[in-house]
């Protein structure tokens, strides 16, 4: 019983201190912060080492804070900032309306160097092998050298090129209003293919896998690529123009359309999966983390959906149309709206690494709403009937069963000794310790497989009361 005595002090520690971090911990879809650009802000966010780089039509490029939302600098251009930053090595490369391409000091926000291009650029850069790689209405591809700016090849294509490129094993595929996909030698900019004409403008960024290429056409499809050879191997008709630019995750590819819906496809076949209706033209380009699939649309709202079903899980109002593409970082959503702001949103179950349980799912958890925080002083009394609520593994088994105990004040079992002599009564996605029993151990154990995952149990007693203890 000593033994048990410590595990009881032990846990009570535990929660003492975990009911502090409580207070301070957003729902998912809550506001975490936000930040005034100034005009309405196209570009999607890069984040970095724990700052946000985004630009807008203010002519500006900001640096703020990832975790307050505070500016740490702010740069101005001499046009209008579409495209969105790419930041590798410190340093921060965003092109202009004003022709120019900027590098930039990721810490300072100095100008390490520019290059002017013929033509306006809403392209956003990728940078890869030390150079950067970027588009321009023009009609141009141009590879710079990433530390000095200076041209190492340009590549005239037969229109304007809004599209991003995208650097996959030696080759840059980009898209062009010229209505093809192009891809390019990364070292001399020599065409190796481009497709056969879509119907329309190709603004839709590529997105690359080591066999296909995935992107959108102003045509309204969506179209998949052999990636040698350029040839087509499917495509798929929206209801209207897509310059979303596709996401490829697993098996399935996801992505936008101005009729309004965002669009899961199966990757080698094209064969519809799902299909979610927003309540406006999605020209984000969805963001794929943890499950969940993170997009903006017209209709104001940055919407998370369930991966797999394409369910709505959150949405959260803006004040105007998210044409932003969402960046998701740390358990965070970054995105820009046409209302001038920048958003820093919970994203709660979305990111990698992160606690990807079902708080955010009534049906699925059991909880009975979004819960407050507890009071900064509060008492539990866990003899009497609580829920305890993990997350799940692939096989939908809870991996909370590793390590935990429990105690009627005479003899301690395991869980899985509860379980199965009917002490612990067993849900698909929550147990329940029945009164008179303590949970007296939340980690530990010999088998330490649900530590894979940062994660967090849920206890609660009742309605609106929710005490969250970190593993």
């Amino acid at each position: 019983m000593e033994e048990s005595a410590m595990r009881i002090s032990a846990i009570a520690a535990i929660i003492c201190v975990s009911i502090s971090a409580t207070a301070a911990l957003a729902a998912p879809g809550d506001l975490v912060w936000s930040f005034d650009t100034g005009a309405e802000t196209y570009t999607g966010p890069a984040v970095s080492d724990g700052y946000v780089y985004v630009g807008s039509d203010s002519r500006k490029v900001f640096c703020i804070n990832s975790a307050s939302g505070a500016e740490k600098w702010v740069y101005t251009t001499g046009g209008a900032v579409f495209a969105s930053p790419a930041v590798s090595d410190g340093r921060v490369y965003v092109g202009s309306w004003d022709h120019y391409m900027y590098c930039l000091d990721g810490l300072t926000g100095l100008v390490i160097w520019t290059y002017p291009a013929d033509g306006s650029i809403s392209s956003s850069p990728a940078v890869d092998g030390g150079c950067v790689y970027v588009g321009s209405d023009d009609g141009k591809v141009y590879c710079l050298d990433a530390v000095t700016g200076a041209l190492v090849w340009s590549h005239q294509t037969g229109d304007a090129v809004r599209s991003s490129p995208a650097v996959v094993g030696g080759y840059v595929y980009v898209g062009s209003a010229d209505n093809k996909i192009h891809c390019l030698d990364v070292a001399t900019g020599w065409p190796v293919w481009s497709s056969g004409e879509t119907g329309a403008d190709v603004d839709s960024s590529p997105a690359v896998t080591e066999l296909y290429v995935y992107v959108g056409s102003d045509d309204g499809n969506v179209y998949c690529l052999e990636a040698d050879t350029g040839s087509p191997v499917w495509s798929y008709g929206t209801g209207g123009e897509v310059f979303s630019s596709p996401a490829v995750s697993g098996d399935y590819v996801y992505v936008g359309s101005d009729d309004g819906n965002v669009y899961c496809l199966e990757a080698h076949t094209g064969s519809p999966v799902w299909s979610h209706g927003t309540g406006g033209g999605v020209f984000s380009s969805p963001a794929v983390s943890g499950g969940y699939v993170y997009v903006g649309s017209g209709d104001h709202y940055v919407h998370c959906l369930d991966a797999a079903t394409g369910g709505s899980v959150w949405s959260h109002g803006t004040g105007d149309a998210v044409r932003s593409s969402p960046a998701v970082s740390d358990g965070h959503v970054y995105v820009g709206s046409h209302d001038r702001n920048v958003y820093c949103i919970e994203a709660g179950a979305g990111d990698p690494g992160e606690w990807p349980m079902f708080r955010h799912d009534l049906p699925r958890s059991g909880v009975a709403g979004y819960a407050p925080p507890p009071p900064p002083v509060f008492e539990v009394d866990l003899t009497t009937n609580w829920n305890l609520i993990g997350y799940l593994r692939a096989d939908d088994r809870p991996y909370l069963l590793a390590g935990c105990y429990i105690d009627d004040g005479s003899a301690t079992m395991s869980w899985d000794d509860a379980v199965a002599a009917g002490l612990v009564q067993p849900y698909i996605y929550y147990y329940v310790v029945p009164h008179g029993y303590r949970i007296l151990a939340t980690s530990g154990g010999d088998d330490d497989s649900w530590r894979s995952e940062r994660g967090y149990w849920l206890l609660t007693n009742q309605p609106g009361l929710t005490l969250i203890i970190p593993r």
